[in-house]
């Protein structure tokens, strides 16, 4: 059910025997595997996170009585998920991944905070922060990105010839 909200193709997941999530289409009524797009595999990760984290929910509520924590107070920390993805996909990934937990953490790179996800995202920021990379390299390209109306640096020449990474919070105002 996750699968089909997120992307656009007909195709459906399934688990192997083997433990495999694949996915199959079923348009002559006979099962076929389908050779799915680095960003078809993207989503159907994800879409298997979140049905997971359903059903955790669904049991946790059953069990209410046993002092088993809500599942949305877990957090989840995702590296990269709009990576190959298309516009359309990053919308609805974006629209998705705020209501799989109370606390979510996204490592996005400056090309996947694209206009789509920044629109879905920017009223359920709570804290953001940017990875400044202090490069050892002599020669090393610096690069920025603007957050906010602010430049903040995302490669910079290290000052002591260490290479190390800073954070930096985000100040919206």
């Amino acid at each position: 059910m996750v699968f089909s909200e997120l992307s656009v193709t007909p195709y459906l997941p399934k688990i192997t025997e083997k433990y495999e999530l694949t996915l199959v289409e079923n348009t002559t009524g006979i099962e076929a595997p389908v050779a799915a797009s680095t960003g078809e595999n993207q989503i159907l990760s994800l879409s298997f996170i979140a049905s997971i984290i359903d059903k955790v929910r669904e049991w946790s509520e059953k069990r209410k009585m046993m002092m088993v924590p809500d599942s949305s107070t877990f957090p989840i920390v995702m590296d990269s998920p709009f990576g190959s993805l298309d516009a359309n996909s990053r919308r609805h990934i974006a629209q998705t991944i705020p209501k799989l937990a109370n606390q979510l953490v996204v490592l996005v790179t400056k090309t996947q905070w694209r206009v789509e996800v920044e629109e879905e995202i920017i009223d359920r920021i709570g804290k953001e922060y940017v990875l400044t990379y202090y490069s050892s390299k002599p020669d090393c390209e610096q690069d920025f990105i603007d957050v906010g109306g602010e430049k903040y640096a995302l490669v910079r020449q290290s000052p002591n010839g260490f290479e190390y990474t800073e954070i930096v919070e985000v100040d919206r105002g």
